[in-house]
């Protein structure tokens, strides 16, 4: 099936030139320079800023969580009192899908007024009210967790604590606070869209955008399905549905939308090629996720035939990766101005782009088609193997997409003196060199020695600490040091600096609300 899959669509590409991304625009229109954003859209530069600093924040403590393996402690200093592994590994999870999240949610606050030209009166201070919810949660749920763990809270550790589920870790009412706050989200962006939609067809490309914005707190909320006396394998059930369908389908499609637009507001493709893509999307992506959920579910006592559709269709997700992959050298054709790419005034964007369908076929593809088969699942769950599939589709794909979205905004926002091609090319270099590095120097190499141990010995030999300790896999992990130094000194860092220097050399805005810009 997976090579019939992959040869159907091959064939559907080639026999219908008219799908995918193809350069049938109405010319390149390269309007940074002369660019005026609203207010609202000056207002999102904070949330800018705040996705960065989190981004270092969440790499700072991948850093110690990996350090704890080899060493009791820090570079000698034992901060596991402070700041335990348990914690520390919360941190580093939940805030990978904080900071990305953010900066996809800023973006849709973004394109919305770029693209119908309105701005609703008073839409600036939705902008902040939802900033300062946004913060409220960030800053409760990091605080709430480490409280939750050190058992500070009593009998509402569920509600302001850690949960103790993965993914969904922060505490009951921090993650309400953000379900209501992703509503206020999609009615920011549905103000601004609104004269888009109207005398439009409802499946036409606004419609599309206002149904990724709905499906998103939608999905969300599956996630409080469950309370601490849930049976585990219900809760188990909803958890991935946030992990899986939200993370995996309904992000996966809302991007894409967003990159649609992105194309269509610079003139480089027609909405009608736009929305070819993104109907091919919505077959192929939730057609094989929705039933490809089923893989995760190996462990909570489901029917086996949920297991083999489950390995089935998720294997097939790797099909619409390799589409992906022959798309992203498309991009470049895209983008060509005055005869050459590096012209282009979003090209570090594009690059961005360019590396999610890299790391599209490599980590969600190839590396996830590695460990979802059922026998394979049954050696290798919770071992590095799962991690090197995790850190290579999530930062790979979904980091690489945001950090795109973070370039493309602010590249509007800040003045042209304050913007850095240098800088970019350094953070790009340093972001996908290093997490290359990550997985070849470390990760791929220990899951793989890791998932032999348990095969020979049993999944609690290669789980316990004789096996983490012992010479080879340690010899992995401190090479890891490489990678680990490379992706936050040479990659975070420049970001970082390039977002929050735009932050004092911001453009001057159009403050007149719902005036049409030129």
């Amino acid at each position: 099936m997976l090579v019939g899959g992959i040869g159907l669509t091959q064939f559907l590409m080639s026999a219908f030139p008219g799908l995918g991304w193809a350069p049938d625009g109405g010319g390149m229109k390269d309007n940074v320079k002369t660019y005026q954003p609203y207010r609202s859209q000056t207002s999102l530069y904070p949330y800018f800023v705040v996705v960065a600093l989190l981004f270092l924040f969440q790499t700072v403590f991948g850093v110690v969580t990996a350090h704890y393996i080899v060493e009791q402690g820090f570079y000698g200093f034992d901060i596991r009192n402070i700041f335990p592994y348990s914690i520390t590994r919360s941190w580093h999870l939940q805030l990978s899908i904080f900071w990305i999240a953010t900066a996809w949610l800023a973006a849709g606050m973004f394109m919305a007024p770029m693209l119908s030209k309105h701005e609703p009166k008073g839409q600036h201070w939705l902008v902040k009210i939802l900033f300062v919810a946004i913060l409220i949660v960030a800053v409760g749920s990091i605080g709430g967790e480490w409280l939750g763990v050190k058992n500070m809270l009593g009998n509402v550790w569920f509600w302001f604590g850690h949960q103790g589920w993965e993914y969904l870790e922060l505490g009951r009412f921090w993650q309400a606070l953000l379900t209501i706050g992703m509503v206020l989200w999609a009615f920011i962006v549905f103000r601004s869209i609104g004269p888009l939609l109207k005398g439009k067809d409802h499946g036409s490309l606004p419609y599309m955008l206002l149904y990724g914005v709905m499906a998103i707190p939608l999905f969300f909320s599956f996630g409080m399905m469950y309370h601490p006396g849930t049976n585990f394998a219900v809760a188990d059930f909803w958890r991935w549905w946030v992990v899986h369908l939200w993370v995996e389908g309904i992000f996966e499609l809302y991007t894409t939308i967003i990159v649609a637009y992105f194309f269509c507001s610079l003139g480089m493709v027609s909405e009608k090629s736009a929305l070819s893509v993104i109907y091919v999307d919505i077959i192929l992506y939730l057609g094989s996720g929705i039933i490809g959920i089923g893989h995760h579910y190996y462990w909570t006592a489901q029917p086996a035939i949920n297991m083999a559709l489950g390995s089935m269709m998720s294997a097939l997700e790797v099909v619409p990766l390799t589409l992906l992959t022959m798309e992203a050298w498309k991009f470049v054709d895209l983008a060509k101005v005055e005869g050459s790419i590096k012209n282009f005034s979003h090209y570090w964007a594009m690059m961005f782009l360019i590396a999610v369908g890299f790391w599209n076929f490599l980590g969600a593809g190839v590396f996830g088609f590695l460990i979802n088969t059922p026998i394979v699942s049954y050696y290798e769950h919770a071992t590095y193997l799962t991690s090197n599939h995790g850190h290579a589709a999530l930062m790979g794909v979904y980091g690489m997409l945001a950090v795109a979205a973070i370039l493309f905004c602010t590249r509007y926002l800040m003045e042209e003196s304050a913007w850095s091609n240098r800088l970019a090319a350094i953070s790009f270099w340093g972001l996908n060199v290093g997490l290359l590095l990550m997985i070849v120097l470390n990760i791929f190499p220990a899951g793989i020695i890791q998932m032999i141990a348990s095969y020979e010995h049993g999944f609690w030999y290669a789980r316990s600490p004789e096996f983490t300790h012992s010479h080879l896999f340690q010899i992995f992990t401190w090479l890891r040091v490489a990678g680990d130094l490379t992706f936050v000194l040479a990659g975070v860092l420049p970001l970082v600096y390039l977002v929050v220097r735009g932050m004092f050399h911001l453009r001057k805005a159009t403050v007149a609300p719902g005036s049409v810009q030129a």
